[in-house]
């Protein structure tokens, strides 16, 4: 007889569970390694210029434009645990091909930007799984720890992940560290195959195109009060965050005067403060009740992003530091319990389609923040400009006053019947 989810009381410390998280550790891990990896190959082994560093960017985030509301009705038509592996054992073959051609002297631009875009597209469909899959696994009254404890598992390969890629990138060149993610992709497979739960067969449903299963998953979310506000606030803080990110090394290092070791130090401020959000989440959660955390901690930590713009050679590195500490760890709290209420208060058949509906909006606002940056930077100066965004993420927060969020102390749940 097929396996179901462990009981609620061993989930978390339970096989299933710490072989799942074991393997995303190990794979964010690769992820973050490869943030310093490949656009390092682009530019030490092919010479790229800013045009072409440009082309890697769309490389990597068309998936999501392409891909992102189909991928979550694919995946919720089939099981989202051999649909990871897939996945997986794809962006190794994918990730080892380029230090492989290097080494035979093959490598070429087309090559890579190939590669950015098809592990990019197997991202994207991992994703759809994943979101899907983790409330099978842990069940939904374990959604908060679990969510917590994986997205610690991301911010500390936030913290250590550009370090040991700028390690391996100075000792052996950047081409190994596309080798070390590839076999990240493949620790995670071996983690996912290994899981002993079996999940139930999808439950039938009439035959139709993925196309009108996009559009009911967009029509939930758009007509529910709650998941409306929420895609509403994310989109809108990610459009500020986009066009801040685009701007922030430039502002530190030409506006405010500070070296290279700021920037790298602001980096692993904003990871160590993810870190202390979504291992305080749960508890915040609990003691506010989830509806106050999220209304109150997003526009109150973000108020905290005014000090980055004091940044300065004396106090003013220090003031920036604690700003973007405070307001990524309110960025990461709010991440935990906004997907964890997701997760547990969707529909289970709809839960991949949900999940990338509000994601396509997340990520698809990128390229749009990122060129406001840019304008904003232009028109006016570059530290204007980032007062200009931190204020408008401040403002992005009270989003979450629209409609019933706007009251109470919880967001609902679905009883079990209703599951």
């Amino acid at each position: 007889m097929a396996q179901v989810a462990a009981p609620e009381r061993q989930v978390l410390n339970g096989r299933d569970f710490l072989l799942f998280w074991a393997g995303q550790t190990v794979s964010k891990a690769g992820s973050a390694v490869t943030t310093v990896a490949l656009p390092l190959v682009v530019i030490q082994a092919l010479d790229a210029d800013a045009f072409t560093m440009g082309l890697l960017g769309v490389a990597i985030w068309l998936p999501w434009l392409l891909l992102g509301l189909q991928a979550g009705a694919v995946a919720d038509r089939v099981r989202k645990r051999p649909l990871m592996i897939g996945c997986d054992v794809a962006g190794a073959l994918l990730f080892i091909s380029v230090p492989v051609a290097a080494w035979f002297g093959v490598l070429t631009m087309a090559h890579v930007l190939l590669v950015a875009f098809l592990t990019g597209c197997a991202a994207v469909l991992f994703t759809a799984a994943y979101s899907a899959y983790v409330p099978f696994l842990v069940g939904r009254d374990q959604l908060l720890g679990a969510n917590s404890r994986l997205q610690i598992s991301e911010q500390g390969a936030n913290v250590a992940g550009p370090g040991i890629g700028g390690v391996i990138a100075q000792v052996t060149g950047a081409v190994a560290g596309l080798f070390v993610d590839a076999m990240s992709f493949v620790v995670s497979a071996i983690c996912l195959r290994s899981i002993r739960a079996v999940e139930p067969e999808a439950e039938p449903r009439p035959q139709r195109r993925i196309r009108a299963d996009v559009v009911e998953a967009l029509r939930f979310v758009l007509v529910d009060p709650y998941l409306r506000v929420l895609a509403l606030h994310s989109g809108a803080v990610n459009l500020c965050m986009a066009g801040l990110q685009a701007l922030w090394v430039l502002f530190l290092v030409r506006t405010a005067g500070l070296g290279g070791w700021v920037v790298g130090a602001l980096t692993a401020a904003i990871a160590v403060g993810g870190v202390l959000g979504a291992t305080l989440a749960p508890w915040y959660s609990r003691t506010l009740g989830s509806a106050r955390a999220l209304r109150l901690g997003s526009p109150v930590t973000a108020l905290f992003g005014l000090l980055f713009p004091l940044a300065n050679p004396g106090i003013g590195i220090v003031l920036a530091l604690v700003g973007v500490f405070i307001s990524s760890a309110g960025i990461a709290a709010n991440s935990v319990i906004a997907i964890s209420f997701r997760q547990a208060y969707c529909p289970r058949e709809m839960l991949g389609r949900v999940a990338m509906s509000i994601r396509f909006v997340i990520f698809g606002v990128n390229p749009i923040g990122a060129l406001l940056g840019g304008v904003l930077g232009t028109v006016l100066d570059v530290r204007t400009a980032i007062w200009v965004l931190v204020v408008a993420t401040i403002l992005a927060g009270f989003t979450l006053y629209i409609g019933p969020m706007r009251t109470g102390r919880d967001l609902p749940v679905p009883s079990k019947e209703e599951i």
